[in-house]
């Protein structure tokens, strides 16, 4: 003899649950893509502001922002220009439909981005590793 019990879902109940499981995903998933734009701006190096305001978040491997430090003063007001590097990825984020999404990369592609990944004896510095400690921390 068998046992069974059957339960019936109605369909409007069984969407909307689906729906605020969605939600609650790409708000995670979103949360965890805003860390580490923040980590990757708290980590780079700020003279003129190039760097940190030539990071992108993309969904493809169409080039991002690429601001050039030929010619420009050192910033007057690092943390500004943080902000601003900070900002650019918020905006970037925003346009992106995370539930459609297979790819995210993170990007910069300033003219002097692998000297300030990797360093290099022209500029004189070491390298700031910024995209290798995202790589390291996020996987």
């Amino acid at each position: 003899m068998s046992i069974q019990a059957t339960i019936k879902f109605d369909k409007s109940s069984l969407t909307k649950k689906m729906d605020r499981l969605k939600k609650t995903a790409e708000k995670k998933v979103r949360n965890q893509l805003e860390d580490m734009a923040e980590f990757i701006v708290a980590r780079s190096p700020v003279d003129t502001g190039a760097y940190v305001t030539s990071h992108s978040i993309k969904t493809n491997r169409s080039r991002g922002r690429g601001k050039t430090s030929h010619g420009k003063p050192t910033a007057s007001n690092p943390q500004e220009k943080r902000q601003e590097g900070l900002q650019n990825m918020m905006d970037d984020l925003a346009k992106i439909d995370i539930l459609n999404t297979t790819k995210i990369i993170f990007r910069n592609d300033s003219p002097h981005a692998q000297a300030v990944e990797n360093g290099g004896n022209y500029w004189k510095v070491p390298g700031y590793k910024v995209y290798t400690q995202l790589r390291n921390v996020y996987g």
